[in-house]
Order: structure tokens, then sequence, then C-alpha cells
């Protein structure tokens, strides 16, 4: 900014002192005694702007303030000027050098024509802080130093890594964690997050979140719930890859081709666990069984378990308060794991081994696998069904899946390996036949 300065007034730098005397006089109404006139002649030394400012400024101001509407006369605004320049010529000594006032004299640049310094980030450049006669003209100008970028606020939502959701939370649990109507342990529960579940966080009260996860919306236990980047650490290992079905009925086939069986047919929106893609298949694992699906009507992401909607059942409802019970009872086990062959509510089992432990528990005896307890109780139709009830489905031409029916059009099934035991819609393929055991 100064070197600028001495370009563009280096030719009326050069007047004496009696021009910088008389603009002190005429503007500031100042008596020079010897001792201050020998300083100012001291100062003609450097090799810097001198009363050539002044009067400069002097005339400029003049000459502007006639010819408008300017309120400030210009005699006080040239006395102020002569007033810095008077601060700056008397800076002190050292080492035989001048060390000027740089705000004096960066006051006075600012007040010249065509000068306008407001926001000119050179004026106050610490690395411009030495003496004006070491700093050649032919000096590069030196780099303007950036302000710091500013820390990230500490409330500052860290990026989900699934873009389904945008600030991101993990349920923290080995089964399943309780969704409440409010934010209380004695509050209703509406839903259950299984075990690694997404969901988007709303909002935090007093150690709870409401979370929305599927069509599931209400309360966890912030201490059950991972947040930040500790949530996206554990979706990174948790991501599943899924097919989301985007045809009315779907078919599931034996092989990768459409001359072979038909296993079952998924209903739209269903998602199903991808095992491999292939080319212009998509190999997929539903119940205890694998099967392919055309990768048309398909789309294939990577996203966390969501959460299930859970409607409690009550007594009075022309369901027996033993259907109720067992149904309840089942829930515990949600989240534990699915084992071919076993019947361990706890250590794993399939989807017989399961029903035929709950049913075992209040006193009555099933058949060990699905299509022997299609046989078991008594056949009702579809559309008669009741929470309590046992629901089959065909893989190909014979029953390969059992679950219980708990009303809503939800079942709860020892289903896949990935997801153990689990709630889901009744309906994510047409059921073959139900049977009422409870009566």
């Amino acid at each position: 900014m100064i070197n600028t300065f001495l370009k563009n007034y280096r030719k009326t730098i050069g007047i004496g002192v009696v021009s910088l005397s008389a603009a002190v006089l005429v503007g500031a109404g100042i008596s020079g005694s010897h001792g201050t006139a020998r300083r100012y002649e001291r100062s003609m030394e450097v090799t810097v702007p001198s009363a050539g400012i002044a009067s400069v400024i002097y005339d400029a101001v003049e000459s502007t303030t006639a010819a408008s509407e300017e309120k400030v006369p210009a005699k006080e605004l040239s006395a102020g000027i002569a007033s810095v320049l008077s601060d700056y010529y008397l800076a002190q000594e050292e080492n035989g050098n001048i060390s000027p006032n740089r705000k004096g004299l960066e006051k006075v640049v600012s007040m010249l024509p065509g000068n306008d310094t407001a926001g000119n980030p050179e004026v106050l450049v610490p690395e411009a802080e030495t003496a004006l006669k070491t700093e050649p003209e032919t000096a590069p100008a030196e780099p303007v130093s950036e302000a710091p970028a500013e820390a990230p606020a500490e409330n500052t939502p860290v990026v989900s890594i699934l873009p389904e959701y945008t600030v991101l939370g993990v349920a923290n649990v080995t089964n399943y964690l309780n969704v409440r109507e409010e934010p209380d342990l004695g509050g209703k529960i509406l839903g259950k997050l299984p075990m690694n579940a997404g969901c988007e966080i709303m909002e935090e009260t007093n150690g709870w979140y409401r979370v929305k996860s599927g069509e599931l919306e209400g309360y966890v236990a912030g201490e059950y719930l991972l947040t930040g980047e500790a949530a996206n650490q554990r979706a990174a290992e948790a991501l599943s890859t899924v097919a989301l079905v985007k045809a009315d009925k779907l078919m599931v086939r034996e092989q990768p081709n459409t001359e072979c069986t038909i296993l079952t047919k998924v209903a739209e929106n269903e998602e199903l666990e991808v095992a491999e893609i292939l080319n212009g298949w998509i190999k997929v694992n539903i119940d205890s069984v694998t099967g392919y699906v055309c990768a048309d009507y398909v789309q294939v992401y990577n996203t966390l378990p969501k959460g299930v909607t859970l409607k409690q059942l009550s007594y009075g409802e022309g369901i027996t308060s033993t259907a109720v019970d067992l149904i309840e009872y089942a829930k515990q086990f949600l989240g534990n794991p699915y084992v071919w062959g076993g019947t361990s509510l706890t250590r794993g089992a399939d989807c017989s081994g399961f029903t035929m432990r709950i049913f075992e528990h209040f006193g009555y005896s099933l058949s060990r696998t699905s299509a022997a307890q299609s046989n078991n109780g008594r056949r009702v139709s579809l559309s008669e069904i009741q929470p309590g009830d046992l629901l089959f489905y065909n893989h190909g031409s014979r029953i390969g899946h059992v679950a219980i029916y708990i009303g809503n059009g939800q079942i709860i099934h020892a289903s896949t390996e990935r997801t153990g035991i689990i709630i889901s819609n009744a309906y994510y393929t047409t059921p073959a036949c139900a049977a009422r055991i409870i009566e």
C-alpha cells in the first residue's frame, strides 16, 4: 500500500520543510519552536512522504468541499492530517533510522483522493511493521495472511455415511431396542429397533432420542443408541446389501433363468437379502432357501435394518388370553439367532424349531417340520386368520416355512442366518395356508 502511495505521489514528495510548516500553521495553528523545526528538518532525511502530503490533501479537500455539500470544513480536516504528519515525523529514532508511526501514516493515506483503504487487508499486515526506508519500491508485494479457518462447532452433526439418514443413530443392543411413546421407561412400547438398526435422530430430550426408522417413530434411551462417528463406524461394519422389490409380485426362481421352478412370489417394496449379483440376476436369501430374481425389477443398495411397529394386543378383541400371552412370550426372543435344524430359543432355532418351542411353553405339542405342522390343529382360511395362528409358505411346490401371525398384518418367525428371529410383513410373499392351534 505504501509503495503504491509513493509511486502515485512521488512528484509532490520533495516539497520542503517550509510547505510542511505552512500546512501545520494554516491547518492547526501550531507555533513551531526551534526544537520542533530541527526535528522536521531531521525527518527530511527519510525517503517517505513529506510536507507534500499535507499540501496535496489541503488542495484536494478545498476543491472537493467547494463543489459538494460536504459539511466538514477543509481547514479543520487538513489540520487533523497535519497533526498526524507531525506525530509521524516525531517518531523515535532507533539505530540511526526513523521508526515511523505507521498507523498515523495509514490514516493519512486513507484520506487521500482515490486511495480508499476500507476493507484493504494490506493496511494491517503484521509483516509490514518495518522501517519504510528499508522497503525498496520494486519489492514484490508481501502475501496477505488469510484468516485461520473457523473451528467446527462442538455440536456440529457428523455427516451420515448413509444418504437415507441426515443424523444417523444405530441401535447398540444384542437383540431389540424398545421404542416408546414417551421419553420414559414407563412409556408405552410402540415398536422395536433390531440390533444395528438405523434411524433418523430428530431431537434429544433428557437422555432420550426421538427417532424415526421405517414406519416407526418414538423415543429410545440414549445409552442404547450410537450417534455421530460411532454410529458411522458401526454402520460401516453392519451394512448389508438388499434388493428392494419394484414389481407387484416378483417371482423368486430356483435358478437364474425363466425356465426353472418358481419358489415363491415376493410383494412390492419388500427387501430381500442379496447373496450375489450376477449378470441380469440377483441371488437372494429368502427365509431358509436361496433363489434368484430378475435384476430389472429390483433396486440394489446397502442399508441397515429398520424398526418394526408393534400394536399391543388386548384381551376382549376376539383374541384369547393364551394367544396374547403366547405372542408376548415369542417377542422376548427377537434378535436371537437362526440355526438350521436348531430348536433352542436362545442359542438358535430354525422356523419350525422356533414355533415348536413357543407353543410347547404353553402346553401345545407341534410336529418338528413346517410341512408337518401344517397338519397340526385346524386349518382356517387366510381371510379368517387371528393372532396366534400359524401361517405357512411354499417353497416351490411344497411348504417350506412357518411363522406365527401376531396381528396387524405381521408375523414373528426365525427367518435367515443374517436376520435371526424377526417381525415382518405377513404378506412378504403369499401364504399357502393357515392353521389354528389355540381354540
